[in-house]
């Protein structure tokens, strides 16, 4: 059950991560920092709600060592896109640009043959991409056009593996972060809560039967209704909002969004 639902949780992550250039291990390093990160601040993985968490029950918790969760606190939370820890290919480049060997005149990287003796793309790759095969590397390079293959030769065409993304790109996968955190909460919320009056509004309306022909017309009811009602709500919450400081204050709100995924009809 849970695999399931991580799976489904997981690959549309994994997607964005593959697709802004995140690779497994900063994926890893990022879970493993939130697992610890959990487990000492949520009084509900406490012994004892009141007191203070320990390394050891964090330990227990989690499956990592006390030695593993120091250095985890000593790094900074990944809450910046720009901490992202280099993948393979960017490696590669690294070394292309730093090490002496690669360098000509002016200390600018040479033009590469891709096989032969001595310095060679081959033996770049081998010695910094950390076992990825030297097609594999070469490919991708290619394909986000940082370097250029003429004849059996590589030149390097940026230093760059990843385009920085834009402000726009920044904030939307801010906002992405946003709207999907707040989904799993609630959920997260809904399954502790064993009273059904104090669960949180979480439902979905789908039909697996949409024609390709009446798809847009669909796309525009669900837009058009869904603006209605998150204004109608907008309107209510600012009514209802409060700015006296007299009580505590919650963040109370309600998340829209639409979704498709072709039948599998083979």
């Amino acid at each position: 059950m849970l695999s399931y639902l991580a799976y489904r949780i997981f690959k549309p992550l994994v997607v964005l991560f593959l697709r802004n250039s995140v690779p497994f291990q900063t994926a890893s390093d990022w879970l493993k920092r939130i697992y610890v990160d959990v487990a000492f601040e949520s009084k509900e993985f406490r012994i004892h709600a009141e007191k203070k968490q320990t390394k050891t029950r964090v330990a227990v918790l989690t499956g990592l060592s006390r030695v593993e969760i120091d250095r985890v606190l000593k790094t900074e939370k990944p809450i910046e896109l720009t901490d992202q820890k280099w993948n393979r290919a960017t490696k590669v480049l690294s070394a292309w640009c730093a090490d002496e060997r690669y360098l000509g005149k002016n200390n600018l990287p040479l033009d590469l043959p891709i096989y032969g003796k001595g310095i060679t793309f081959s033996s770049l790759v081998n010695q910094y991409s950390g076992g990825a095969t030297m097609r594999s590397i070469l490919d991708e390079l290619v394909n986000v056009k940082s370097v250029g293959i003429t004849g059996d030769v590589v030149k390097l065409l940026r230093r760059d593996y990843a385009i920085v993304p834009s402000k726009q790109k920044i904030v939307d996968l801010e906002l992405y972060g946003m709207f999907s955190g707040n989904l799993l909460d609630s959920i997260s919320y809904n399954d502790k809560e064993q009273n059904i009056k104090e669960k949180r509004y979480v439902k979905m309306v789908l039909n697996r039967t949409i024609s390709m022909s009446k798809r847009r017309k669909i796309q525009e009811i669900i837009k058009s209704e869904s603006d209605k009602l998150l204004n109608n709500i907008d309107l209510e919450l600012t009514k209802t909002s409060s700015n006296q400081g007299q009580e505590e204050t919650y963040e109370v709100g309600l998340g829209v969004y639409y979704f498709e995924e072709k039948n599998n009809e083979e």
